[in-house]
């Protein structure tokens, strides 16, 4: 994931640079890494502000999105992230932060909206793996199915890194489990779905944004077969997006995930500066969240007061095995 919005912003920098830049500046592009650590994405937050960087695309993980965005906005710094959903991170209502991806909340009501309609009568469970991100994920769900007068008859949490999850597959087998929402990261999902499967149970997995890794096949193997999980519409086969995807392609990459969120959010710093006139963070994070359209490659963008995209983001996916075996994710119908 960070080398996907790695390359969206380098692509999007240059291709700014290469048109003469913003009102004749080009853009520097330092890249750092925080480790998914909120300690270290403190650290990286405090480094930025001393070298007065004064725009940043980041960070991905919510549990470091939320406590950077802090130091940011005592430092006088606009964040943009490509790819943190947590609630949380505009509920502050920080001047500073805005976001090209969805929330959480509109992601976890929309899944426990199609479990309701799609498995109708069945047992559910919602598994967080305890981070703001999956907590804030499952709180949604959980709250959504209630309004559906559907409850859940399990509620789980996990920890990241756990290898072992046979005592929660004994509770999903006590509670005859039919269908498993998991709010949490690929790689505990990915050895949950395959503990699973050999334990011999038929549990229908889904889960939200934070597992669409191509890695999740690897890790869960054939068992990954049939997973559902709820992303963002496909960036790629935005008409607006259709240079760009050429682009990165004719590079060798394929622009999945977050890479063109990720170059959304340098066009939208890039217009925030163009409209505000000036380079001051705050005047500039004012355009952004005026509502006025900003043009991208994820289409018009419109944000409101928070930093919030207004347009819907969101869309199930499944996992299909191919005729040569292999594994590849698609819309589900």
């Amino acid at each position: 994931m960070g080398e996907q919005m790695r390359r969206g912003a380098q692509l999007a920098t240059d291709d700014i640079n290469a048109k003469g830049g913003i009102g004749g500046c080009k853009i520097a592009l330092t890249v750092l890494d925080d480790e998914a650590d909120p300690t270290i994405a403190i650290a990286v937050a405090k480094k930025l502000a001393k070298d007065k960087v004064r725009f940043v695309v980041g960070h991905y993980n919510s549990g470091t999105s939320i406590p950077a965005s802090r130091i940011y906005a005592k430092n006088n710094t606009l964040m943009v992230s490509p790819a943190s959903t947590n609630p949380a991170l505009t509920e502050f209502k920080l001047w500073n932060v805005v976001r090209t991806s969805g929330r959480d909340d509109v992601q976890g009501t929309f899944a426990a909206e199609y479990m309701v309609d799609h498995f109708p009568g069945r047992n559910l469970a919602i598994v967080s793996d305890g981070t703001p991100y999956g907590d804030g994920l499952a709180n949604k769900a959980a709250k959504a199915l209630r309004a559906k007068k559907h409850r859940e008859v399990l509620a789980a949490k996990i920890k990241q890194g756990q290898g072992d999850f046979g005592s929660l597959i004994s509770n999903m087998r006590s509670a005859k489990i039919e269908v498993l929402f998991f709010a949490g990261l690929a790689d505990e999902f990915g050895q949950l779905i395959r503990q699973a499967k050999d334990a011999g149970l038929n549990v229908q997995f889904i889960s939200g944004d934070g597992t669409f890794f191509d890695n999740l096949k690897v890790i869960a193997g054939p068992a990954v077969e049939g997973v559902l999980f709820v992303f963002s519409l496909e960036d790629r086969s935005n008409p607006a997006a259709a240079s760009v995807v050429a682009s990165f392609r004719s590079h060798g990459f394929e622009p999945e995930a977050y890479t063109l969120k990720s170059y959304a959010a340098v066009q939208v710093i890039a217009k925030g500066l163009e409209m505000a006139g000036v380079q001051a963070p705050r005047a500039v994070a004012a355009s952004i969240k005026s509502g006025q359209p900003i043009p991208t490659v994820l289409g018009d963008l419109s944000f409101d007061a928070k930093g919030d995209r207004l347009q819907r983001d969101m869309a199930m996916y499944v996992w299909k095995k191919q005729s040569n075996g292999d594994f590849i994710t698609e819309p589900a119908r």
